[in-house]
């Protein structure tokens, strides 16, 4: 503590003269400018941005309309596969009646089937 208040005065004038120094680098460094072609390409840059940005909104709009016209068709055929299931089983089902059934049987099942 003694320390401090012998050489505060010192401390003072340390910092008095690193601000003086820090106000004096800042005021004589110049700001960066930049040149009209710098700020030509810039815009351009900015411009080209937009309309990819823009396009990829377009492109987005399409990959979902994609996906809704994906999901209607997975879902026809989801109930194409169920319908063929169940006429799967529906023949499978007549074979074995059929190998049950007589030989008159079998003439008129196949006679009211095509018609003769």
């Amino acid at each position: 503590m003694e320390f401090i208040k012998k050489y505060y005065i010192h401390f003072l004038i340390g910092l008095g003269i690193l601000g003086v120094l820090y106000l004096f680098v800042y005021i004589l460094t110049p700001e960066p400018q930049q040149s009209e072609l710098d700020k030509y390409k810039l815009e351009q840059i900015d411009k080209q941005l937009d309309t990819l940005l823009s396009n990829q909104k377009k492109l987005d709009l399409q990959i979902q309309g994609y996906k809704n016209e994906i999901s209607k068709i997975d879902s026809t055929i989801a109930q194409v596969q169920n319908q063929k299931l169940v006429v799967k089983e529906y023949y499978k089902d007549m074979g074995e009646s059929i190998n049950k059934m007589k030989r008159n049987e079998i003439d008129s099942f196949f006679h009211k089937r095509y018609k003769f």
